[in-house]
């Protein structure tokens, strides 16, 4: 019995390291992305929040290329950004009313649920939050990517962006709940500051 969670703490403890240290994170210096995605600028993107949540995605595995996006035609969006942050404005997050809500992130957006006794709408929640599928600029943006952490205030600089497959010229959409289009959107991450 020893061994077996032996060998079970040490299965997690090789996952953990993995999701950590060594899960590839896509960015725009790789050829393979470029090549595969077109990105178009919508407007500047900036703000400080505090970090709800952070979720890695994979691609489908009904795609017909499940590989790396350097050797063909891709149709994920996990290949250009496999990352969603979870944002909160810092007034918002310091409220003792931001720990009356559920969030989850099964998709790449969000959904929240409003635990009862709260006095908070979801209106409130909505206009106050957002989801962000974090596209990195640089190889190096992608590393501050993976470092961020749930419950850091960050500064993000970069641009709202729509990205299209460069194959069949389908643009991704990223929002299949009933929340506002603006609070799923896709952001090219320029610059990220972690404050605490």
């Amino acid at each position: 019995m020893n061994k077996i969670l032996l060998s079970l703490a040490g299965l997690a403890l090789m996952i953990w390291l993995w999701s950590e240290y060594f899960r590839a994170i896509p960015h725009l210096e790789q050829s393979g992305v470029l090549k595969n995605f077109a990105l178009e600028t919508e407007g500047h993107f900036s703000g400080q929040y505090q970090v709800v949540a952070k979720r890695y995605y994979s691609p489908d595995r009904r795609v017909s290329h499940p590989a790396a996006p350097v050797v063909g035609h891709f149709n994920d969006l996990a290949y250009v950004s496999n990352i969603d942050l979870l944002l909160a404005k810092e007034d918002f997050s310091a409220s003792s009313q931001a720990q009356t809500v559920d969030f989850e992130q099964t998709q790449r957006c969000y959904q929240f649920q409003v635990t009862s006794g709260s006095s908070l709408a979801a209106q409130q929640v909505i206009a106050n939050t957002l989801n962000i599928s974090a596209i990195a600029a640089s190889e190096q943006i992608a590393q501050r990517l993976r470092r961020v952490k749930a419950g850091q205030r960050i500064v993000l600089h970069g641009d709202w962006v729509k990205v299209r497959s460069a194959s069949t010229g389908q643009y991704f959409q990223i929002s299949p709940h009933p929340l506002p289009a603006n609070n799923c959107r896709i952001v090219r991450v320029q610059q990220l500051q972690v404050l605490d």
